[in-house]
């Protein structure tokens, strides 16, 4: 099934001047040069102009506008928001636009912004919105200033991250918000200040076909899967949370709807719960949820790599509209606050967004009560030597690719530097909206793969850090026949193309740290307790009735590598108590 989405990830380059004047230089069709740039982490990225296409940006009180627009000129893409109908349109059609008697009025209200390629060749469109970071929150009053000085208004500001602001031009603003943005940064005044890009961001191949479900188990070409039927012999991912960040599940399917908790969702584009099944291409979420998490046991339809996991579902439109990376961003925070373990992300943002970096690094740091989110990204399908933002962006990151039944890289599939892991992407049956079944390929496909594998690691011993569960998928991978892993990297061994190798659920599960808890239990006579990690007391984990624990009397001997005895336990007297590792 062919899936292609627009998502909002670019240039935010909305003017609003009258045709013949600040515009001239769109209307020539000759602005080709690259003297165009944003600040990207302090450094300059260039831009190309595309000398084709431009965006139209029009407020959504002014309806008849827009009506005119359709009725005159053909839209090549509309990039969806609540405020503006902002479409794609041709250089040549703009200019004829200006033919028209009724354009000299309009264009008063119609802001328009050029669209670009990135150096890597990516079409990037633009948007009336950019996105400032204070240095602290008492700069608001700085941040006011300087609204009033460009003719900028506020259009929101994230409660989940509130130092971030998202800004929007208006009619009376004399430049674009690319210049803004720039400007803003070149203040010295903002920790950051990015124009608002919009990129195609699912990373979804155009390959439907066959009619297995080989990631698991490969019947064909023995050995290339994940070993999951093995795996599940020691943990189905109960207890697991994965949060998938994608264009909404449908809720209600009969092979999720078990392990989807009603209360627990977010709609990114609105601020709101439950989360929505949004865009053209509605599928993909739930596509991707099926496949880390679908139940299995149940004689319905697939088994999802991790079937007993929780899933919490994360709508974003992940096309084109207008504050994407804001919203990515909101939504990766709502995860880890809400009791994510596990963050899946088959999307991606290209060139990059410092508010996604943010968001990623705060979910590591926060996350899991301070052990860290294990967040998974597709690496892209673009077939180039450079996996895309953000899976390029945090070391802590599983960096995902994708291969075929064979054990070749998908040709789709990105590789390169920061590459960890790949895992089935090719033909891969999932479950699709309405109670249905189909096959996609992509890294998108590939990436929920690992985010089930990590679940099932985090049922084995749910005290291990994001640091530890990343060394436990990337050293356990299998080392695929007739390739090369002559890198030596912190994890093992490594290629260009496959990383540390295909992830293996089962080397995975039976390479974890056994966990013992000892909670709300009176432990007495001779007894010896033996476990890589041991926790004792009254609340070391929410797996059981919290309680108080009384180690004796007798002699107790606890075995492990790491030990943890909290206050709450009493150890009475005429008690041995033995710690040995």
């Amino acid at each position: 099934m062919k899936k292609v989405s627009i998502m909002l990830s670019f240039l935010i380059l909305s003017v609003s001047f009258s045709l013949g004047q600040s515009n001239n230089n769109l209307l020539s069709g000759n602005n080709t040069d690259s003297t165009d740039y944003y600040y990207y982490k302090g450094k300059k990225v260039p831009l190309i102009a595309n000398a084709d296409k431009i965006c139209v940006s029009i407020p959504k009180d002014s309806k008849k506008i827009s009506e005119r627009i359709i009725a005159n000129v053909q839209i090549l893409n509309t990039i969806g928001d609540k405020s503006f109908d902002i479409f794609v349109i041709s250089q040549s059609d703009l200019k004829k636009l200006t033919l028209f008697d009724f354009w000299k009025e309009d264009a008063k209200s119609v802001l328009i912004s050029p669209s670009f390629f990135t150096t890597s060749k990516e079409e990037v469109f633009t948007t009336p919105y950019l996105t400032v970071r204070l240095k602290k929150k008492e700069d608001i009053d700085i941040l006011n200033s300087y609204t009033e000085k460009y003719r900028l208004k506020i259009a929101e500001n994230s409660p989940l991250m509130p130092l971030w602001y998202s800004l929007s031009i208006t009619k009376d603003c004399d430049k674009n918000a690319l210049e803004c943005a720039n400007e803003l940064w070149e203040s010295g005044m903002f920790a950051a200040s990015v124009p608002d890009f919009a990129v195609d961001n699912l990373l979804c191949s155009n390959d439907p076909l066959f009619n297995q479900q080989w990631g698991l188990s490969n019947s064909s070409t023995i050995g290339v899967d994940i070993s999951a039927s093995a795996a599940w012999n020691y943990a189905t991912g109960n207890g697991v949370k994965i949060a998938i960040i994608d264009r909404g599940i449908d809720m209600c399917h009969v092979d999720l709807a078990p392990n989807i908790i009603d209360s627990l969702s977010y709609d990114t584009d609105n601020n709101v719960s439950p989360s929505q099944v949004t865009g053209a291409v509605t599928a993909h979420g739930t596509h991707c949820a099926g496949i880390a998490a679908a139940v299995k046991d149940n004689g319905i339809h697939i088994a999802g790599v991790a079937p007993d996991a929780k899933i919490i579902p994360i709508s974003n439109c992940l096309i084109t509209i207008a504050q994407t990376p804001f919203n990515l961003a909101k939504g990766i925070v709502w995860a880890y606050q809400h009791g994510a373990d596990i963050i899946s992300n088959s999307w991606h943002y290209s060139p990059g967004h410092p508010e996604i970096e943010e968001a990623i690094q705060d979910a590591f740091k926060y996350g899991r009560n301070g052990k860290g989110c294990i967040i998974t990204f597709a690496v892209g399908n673009d077939s180039t030597n450079q996996i895309s933002f953000p899976a390029n962006c945090n070391d802590t990151i599983l960096a995902v690719g994708a291969i075929d039944s064979i054990g070749m890289r998908a040709g789709y599939s990105n590789y390169g530097a920061g590459l960890d892991i790949v895992a089935p992407g090719d033909h891969i049956i999932s479950t699709l909206p309405g109670d249905q079944t189909g096959y996609n390929s992509g890294t998108s496909m590939a990436c929920p793969h690992v985010a089930g594998v990590a679940a099932l690691i985090l049922e084995r011993n749910p005290e291990l850090t994001v640091t530890q569960v990343n060394s436990i998928i990337c050293s356990s991978a299998k080392k695929l026949s007739g390739v090369n892993f002559n890198v030596t990297k912190p994890y093992g061994t490594w290629n260009n193309e496959y990383g540390y190798g295909l992830v293996d659920a089962y080397s995975a599960v039976t390479n974890t740290p056994s966990l013992t808890y000892i909670q709300n239990e009176t432990i007495t006579g001779t007894r010896i307790i033996s476990s890589d990690n041991i926790y004792v007391g009254r609340d070391v984990t929410d797996r059981k009735e919290y309680g108080d624990v009384i180690l004796g009397q007798g002699n107790i001997t606890l075995k492990a590598d790491f030990i943890e005895i909290r206050n709450s336990t009493t150890v009475p007297l005429g008690t041995t108590l033995t710690i040995e590792n």
